[in-house]
């Protein structure tokens, strides 16, 4: 864990002059043209660093802010406040278009992208068309969220999350300092290589290089692990992508959590909850329901609202990988991953992949 005072520290990036860009996470500057010309720009971002914007949270918050609460709720294993924007959101099922495929496409997602019991995605994942029906009963969504709240999340060592985390972090600040361009073929042959030397950075770093370019080819990326998954004869790789990737892929062709979950497990990576689900019984599902409709309406959260998947300001709990493993180091401090605790950002934000030079 990176504890080091990073007031005076500055993260130098690479440019397309001989002067690299240098930011100041302290106080929150770049030297780009971008910053300069009053751009918050991206370096910043890749710094950990989020512009503040005015906004004004309610009791009667919009859809993608409800959602956002839902995402934090499960991220944090609070399935009070979960349930509660659950239900929020599914009161749109009428009213928005696609409420309900987006509240259920993102339950799915976030078997994955907050947890590594791939007995649970692969138990949504049977469930996942049923839940799409507009007849569908919402105690059998919200037996899902419990579901996947029963188990740890990344954040609790006991999952062996925290390697997972830290290597794609290090991946993304790996693709950072790369300015060259990769065709498909490239990302294909750096994740085979990667999966060869069991290098878990470099297998989740063609994964994301390949999302990132301009013709993102996921289901080639799928194809290529099933194929080594095969090889290896690693049947956890194989679940991800057969049972739940390629069975959904018209879902998930825009997201790459499954599939970087297989890329890390094929490179080394490994998780004691992979086959870990608890039973969710009809009784503690409608216990939990009947507290949700007695809690009278309230201001949500700010944690909830990060400022980047919707309106809000506090970029705690958003999913990128370097604010994810923040995350790992506030539980390495407090015990447990809470909102209440004080958040303290340089003993949590770690530096480590990015080039660092004394201010």
């Amino acid at each position: 864990m990176n504890i080091k005072p990073q007031s005076a520290c500055l993260i130098v990036f690479p440019s397309g002059d001989l002067i690299p860009y240098q930011v100041a996470r302290n106080h929150s500057t770049c030297t780009c043209q971008d910053f300069i010309s009053g751009s918050w720009c991206n370096h910043l971002k890749d710094a950990g660093c989020y512009p503040k914007r005015s906004v004004t949270l309610s009791s009667k918050p919009n859809f993608y802010q409800a959602l956002s609460g839902l995402v934090k709720g499960i991220r944090l294993r609070n399935l009070d406040e979960a349930a509660y924007w659950l239900t929020y959101c599914w009161s749109f099922k009428q009213k928005l278009n696609g409420a309900q495929f987006r509240i259920i496409r993102r339950l799915l997602i976030g078997s994955a992208e907050d947890g590594h019991s791939i007995a649970i995605m692969e138990k949504l994942a049977d469930n996942y068309s049923a839940l799409l029906s507009k007849d569908i009963d919402f105690t059998s969504v919200m037996a899902e969220l419990v579901r996947i709240c029963k188990v740890p999340n990344w954040w609790h060592p006991d999952t062996g999350g925290h390697d997972y985390i830290y290597s794609g972090m290090l991946a993304t600040r790996k693709i950072l300092y790369d300015r060259a361009n990769y065709s498909a073929s490239d990302c294909l042959l750096g994740l085979e290589q990667a999966i060869v030397k069991q290098n878990k950075v470099d297998a989740l770093r063609w994964i994301i290089q390949d999302q990132e370019s301009d013709t993102a080819t996921n289901s080639l990326i799928a194809r290529k692990l099933y194929e080594l998954a095969s090889t290896y004869d690693c049947q956890p790789a194989k679940r991800l992508i057969q049972n739940i990737y390629l069975r959904h892929e018209k879902s998930l062709k825009s997201d790459n959590n499954f599939l970087c979950q297989a890329a890390w497990i094929l490179a080394g990576g490994n998780s004691p909850a992979i086959d870990q689900i608890e039973d969710v019984t009809q009784a503690e599902v409608n216990a939990l329901l009947d507290k949700v409709n007695a809690t009278k309406p309230y201001v949500i959260p700010g944690w909830c609202c990060d400022g980047v998947h919707c309106a809000g300001n506090d970029i705690r709990y958003a999913g990128m990988w370097d604010r994810m493993y923040a995350v790992c180091n506030q539980y390495n401090y407090y015990g447990r991953a809470s909102p209440d605790d004080p958040w303290l950002e340089d003993e949590f934000y770690c530096l480590d992949g990015l080039t660092v030079a004394e201010a």
